[in-house]
């Protein structure tokens, strides 16, 4: 039988009156996994390696020794105070804590899309139409999309035909309480709590619906007062675009191949299930690193067309376009619309926020390019004296775009590390566009769509003095006005597969085929012929690419 011990804890109210909890935990495990399970903290940044050195405690009474790590992350009078890390420290001994956990931002949960054409929604009239479902026996009339990401879960309810959105329901992932990337969440569930992180997303799915059903309620009753009105129809399907690690959670798929080489999934294809009774598409993706949420950007952008019956405006004069979603990975696609090559890139935590998570990163982007423009950065990256040292407070008013999440921050600290996280994380995302760009013989691009929450805020002016895109590909053009910021396309993308799927623009068929068009690298010489015949889709490692290292280094300086 395990040896218990008696921790007290000293929590804070939003009144600011201290309550005093006390719990029991486990000999032996860390003060993380004890608070996880009193449901005392929300999120495990890291996944609990101490990397991120946010689980922040201090010990009122009984604080034991620090580990080296933790010697590392504080300074002498901190530890002197009582200061460890919950991840690390395994209390062997009665004792008193207090959580100085430092707290998330607000997160900004972005569900707005660009039209990117007049024509793009195929079904402007008529505005509202119901369905038969004959398989179901029942009319339905409403579509669930869900962006479901590895921070956030954005869920929209809309018109099947129209498209026109009914309700927006967003909540933060809970999965973060197991880790903020997808390696922790693997971690996590090779320790038994795959089950527990699967139902966690699938409590907010419920929660979701409901929402919706009370939203379609009070619309009836506001707009009609017929208990029996045609808005109260039901829902059509659900419909789920995530990266690989977050669908095969979703759908109770082992994961921990996805965290070792060769990285493969169980599953990568498209797979249904069922959701309270509620047909349930989870969109497929093309590898391990670019999953279902870039194939549905890729689709809601026009990128697919030949999945569907209908070609896109957007790309029916063959283009040579540059998709971008950059994040904690960095995924990317080009395409001429003849052949597309996609890889994906590990850029960490720099566009998910810097300067301590105070900011996002696309405020980073537009502080650095700043700083770069009055000399106070040198083009190697490198802080001035004396900001080397002891760092620069910066104005954000000043210096950066703020969003209205972050607009409570007035100043920031900057040291020379979140300097050089920005340049590794922009290194490898130039490296891989580049590689792409090369491998389809250095075409002009004439387009760039920025997906997700970075790219709806990045200024783009600044992100092309930092170089964030390679100026040896868009050296000489009139690129600035063709560099778009899309929004959500996954979400928006979910919404429009699972609308094509229904209403016949698109066969259940053709989207398994999509598994067909993606070649192995190891292929292509061999496949010459196909290309020439049909669109293909190949798949870049860049893990595997002789030149990604050249690359990399030779684009870890700034733009000036």
């Amino acid at each position: 039988m395990s040896e218990k011990v008696k921790i007290t804890i000293v929590i804070e109210t939003e009144k600011g009156i201290e309550q005093k909890r006390e719990v029991t935990h486990e000999f032996g495990a860390t003060l993380m996994s004890t608070l996880q399970k009193m449901n005392l903290i929300s999120e495990s940044f890291c996944g609990g390696i101490g990397k991120c050195g946010r689980c922040r405690v201090q010990f009122l009474q009984g604080a034991p020794l620090p580990t080296p790590l933790e010697r590392s992350t504080f300074s002498p009078e901190e530890l002197r105070a009582g200061y460890r890390l919950a991840c690390m420290v395994k209390p062997k001994n009665s004792c008193v804590i207090r959580s100085a956990f430092v707290k998330s931002d607000k997160m900004d949960i972005i569900t707005e899309v660009m039209n990117l054409s007049e024509t793009n929604d195929l079904f402007s009239q008529p505005k509202s139409v119901i369905y038969e479902d004959v398989k179901m026996k029942k009319k339905v009339r409403y579509i669930v999309s869900v962006d479901l990401g590895t921070t956030t879960i954005a869920m929209q309810l809309q018109e099947l035909y129209s498209g026109k959105i009914i309700a927006t329901y967003c909540e933060i992932n809970p999965q973060r309480k197991f880790g903020a990337d997808v390696l922790s969440r693997i971690r996590a569930a090779e320790m038994g709590h795959a089950e527990e992180m699967k139902e966690s997303v699938w409590q907010v799915f419920r929660t979701g619906l409901t929402f919706f059903e009370k939203k379609l309620e009070q619309m009836c009753d506001k707009e009609t007062g017929d208990a029996q009105a045609e808005c109260r129809q039901p829902i059509a399907c659900i419909s789920i675009a995530g990266n690989t690690t977050m669908e095969h959670l979703f759908m109770g798929l082992p994961v921990e191949a996805l965290g070792r080489s060769p990285f493969t999934p169980v599953e990568i294809g498209l797979q249904k299930t069922e959701f309270q009774g509620i047909p349930v598409y989870v969109t497929p993706g093309i590898s391990t690193f670019v999953g279902g949420d870039i194939v549905a950007g890729l689709y809601y952008c026009g990128l697919l067309e030949f999945l569907s019956q209908i070609p896109s405006e957007v790309t029916k004069q063959h283009d040579t376009i540059l998709f971008l979603d950059l994040g904690t990975n960095g995924e990317m696609a080009l395409t001429d619309g003849k052949q597309m090559l996609v890889t994906a890139t590990a850029a960490g935590p720099a566009f998910e926020g810097g300067a301590g998570a105070a900011v996002p990163g696309s405020d980073m982007v537009a502080v650095i390019a700043s700083l770069l423009k009055k000399g106070i950065i040198d083009e190697t990256g490198l802080l001035q004296e004396p900001y080397f040292s002891e760092g620069i407070i910066i104005s954000l008013s000043d210096e950066a775009r703020q969003t209205n999440v972050h607009q409570e921050v007035s100043q920031i600290y900057i040291t020379q590390k979140d300097i050089r996280d920005i340049q590794m994380a922009k290194a490898a995302v130039c490296a891989g566009v580049e590689i792409l760009w090369e491998k389809m013989g250095k075409p002009s691009i004439k387009k760039v769509y920025l997906a997700g929450g970075f790219g709806y805020y990045l200024d783009v002016e600044a992100a092309l003095a930092v170089g964030l895109l390679p100026e040896r590909i868009l050296s000489g053009q009139k690129i600035v006005e063709e560099i778009k910021a899309v929004g959500n396309t996954s979400l928006a993308g979910a919404f429009q597969l699972s609308r094509d799927l229904w209403t016949g623009r698109l066969r259940e068929p053709e989207l398994q085929r999509l598994q067909q068009q993606v070649m192995n690298q190891s292929l292509m010489q061999q496949e010459e012929k196909r290309k020439q015949e049909s669109f293909v889709i190949e798949s870049i490692n860049l893990a595997k690419q002789e030149k990604f290292q050249e690359i990399y280094l030779r684009n870890l300086n700034f733009k000036i």
